[in-house]
């Protein structure tokens, strides 16, 4: 990731966003912890690249299901709302790319989730 950043810095002169990443549950001792892990030092990269105004810009998770979906899922999906913390994981990335860019000041809907 921090290679891509870097290209996006100073070769591309674009913003970078990290899409389709995630974690499958076939991995062997697949677990929730392990893919909220992962996903929150994905999530950190973006949020320190964000705050310095580098390229890193954001992120799509593969994939977020809502209930009853499971079945047409990889094993990539998840419906986050069944662990108590995944949510609570983007919510606060959201959050936090908002405050480091100044937008919980501008929007309501910020400031009521922030």
């Amino acid at each position: 990731m921090l290679s891509h950043i870097e290209d996006g810095d100073k070769v591309l002169k674009k913003p970078v966003l990290f899409s389709e990443f995630g974690l499958s549950e076939t991995n062997q001792n697949f677990s929730m912890s392990d893919r909220e892990k992962m996903h929150r030092a994905v999530l950190d990269i973006i949020y320190k690249s964000a705050k310095r105004n580098r390229s890193g810009a954001g992120a799509l998770v593969w994939q977020f299901l809502v209930g009853g979906m499971k079945e047409f899922s990889d094993e990539y999906g998840m419906v986050p709302w069944e662990s108590s913390s995944t949510p609570h994981i983007f919510i606060e990335q959201s959050c936090r790319l908002a405050n480091a860019k100044g937008w919980t000041q501008l929007d309501v809907g910020f400031k009521e989730h922030c």
